[in-house]
């Protein structure tokens, strides 16, 4: 089966979709302040962007040992972190959401309430963090500051639901999806006891892990979570974006350029069900069922990349959780992706679906 008629499949069976799955998504939570700098600046109102990353780092290296001004425009504030992007595209696809998270500790945060009305319940542990994203046409760089992001951990979880409520909730669920591990110094204890409770379960859920650039974790913290990952008693899928995949082969000692194989490898040296890989360009999966490698709809001018990588997350799992096969799920990860870098919002089931049907009537060429 060629690209082309996957997408046809995986944009049929999207069509068809009809059931509400319930999800839990966790575990961070931060508000957003997206942001320009500038190049250039005409007038009061007009500016040059500049463009892209190696610009910026040309720009900062050349005043080395002096001093500058650069210009820095907010032009939104938003909802922001891994797992309510994440949460918020799989709402906007029809899934219903339990989120775990930090989106207030007295009250949800403002920029919240509107997601955490459309949640079917939210359990909020502390304080958001915050986060500069600078922007750019090939990438974006995360300023976070996240302090009180320490207190999500399985104490206070357990102080907001008892085990026999997490029982319950687990026992309801169809994926749970771990995201942000790197900036959740506590998250490895809500892992493990996740995992202690679903191996009682009967109906177990499958689990999605987004680790979000485990650079500045050591080697051997993300050894021991990859351990707990492929420990995990049930299905398990790790998604990464291709920097955070050479990360993780690193660390298991694989050497390997070409992304599908890099999946395969890590797949078999990591003992976890399922690898997908994300880059700019498409996707890769690994899976006992198969290894496919997908192009994406990729764009030079995105509007707004903060959070592409989440809202692929979503669109996979939407896929996982319709019964879609991996290159489907994958499929419909970079079409979420690509409508959401295009529109700056998540597309719900009817909006993807048209996409994938435009862009599959394009023989998967660019749109």
């Amino acid at each position: 089966m060629n690209q082309t008629q996957r997408l046809k499949s995986a944009a049929k069976k999207l069509g068809s979709f009809t059931e509400t799955k319930h999800a839990i998504v966790g575990f961070d939570g931060f508000v957003d302040e997206i942001i320009h700098v500038v190049d250039k600046r005409k007038n009061p109102e007009e500016y040059d962007r500049i463009p892209n990353i190696k610009a910026f780092s040309e720009r900062i290296a050349a005043v080395a040992g002096l001093s500058a001004n650069i210009e820095l425009v907010p032009t939104q504030t938003k909802l922001g972190g891994n797992g309510p992007i994440m949460a918020n595209a799989m709402i906007a696809q029809g899934q219903e959401i339990t989120y775990i998270g930090a989106l207030g500790e007295e009250q949800i945060d403002t920029v919240f309430i509107p997601f955490s009305e459309s949640c079917r319940e939210v359990i909020s542990l502390t304080d958001p963090g915050h986060t500069d994203a600078l922007e750019f046409h090939d990438g974006k760089l995360m300023m976070g500051k996240m302090n009180n992001l320490i207190d999500v951990n399985l104490e206070n979880l357990l102080k907001k639901k008892s085990e026999k409520e997490l029982i319950t909730l687990l026992s309801d669920a169809e994926l749970v999806a771990f995201t942000n591990w790197t900036m959740l110094a506590g998250l490895n204890s809500i892992i493990e006891k996740f995992g202690a409770i679903i191996a009682t379960l009967d109906n177990k859920p499958t689990v999605f892990f987004d680790l979000a650039d485990p650079k500045k974790r050591t080697s051997e913290d993300i050894g021991h979570v990859l351990k707990l990952i492929a420990g995990m008693p049930c299905d398990k899928i790790l998604g990464m974006n291709l920097s955070e995949s050479s990360i993780i082969a690193e660390v298991l000692g694989i050497e390997e350029e070409d992304v599908l194989e890099r999946a395969v490898r890590i797949r078999e040296k990591s003992g976890i069900t399922g690898i997908v890989i994300h880059p700019l360009n498409g996707a890769a999966v690994a899976h006992e069922k198969e290894a496919v490698w997908v192009d994406g709809p990729y764009t030079k001018e995105p509007i707004l990349t903060t959070g592409a990588g989440d809202n692929f997350n979503a669109g996979f799992c939407n896929g996982w959780l319709g019964g879609l096969e991996p290159g489907e799920c994958l499929l419909m990860g970079v079409c979420t992706s690509g409508f959401y870098v295009r529109n700056a919002k998540s597309p719900s089931r009817k909006e993807l679906t048209t996409f994938m049907a435009d862009w599959a009537a394009k023989d998967c060429k660019n749109i």
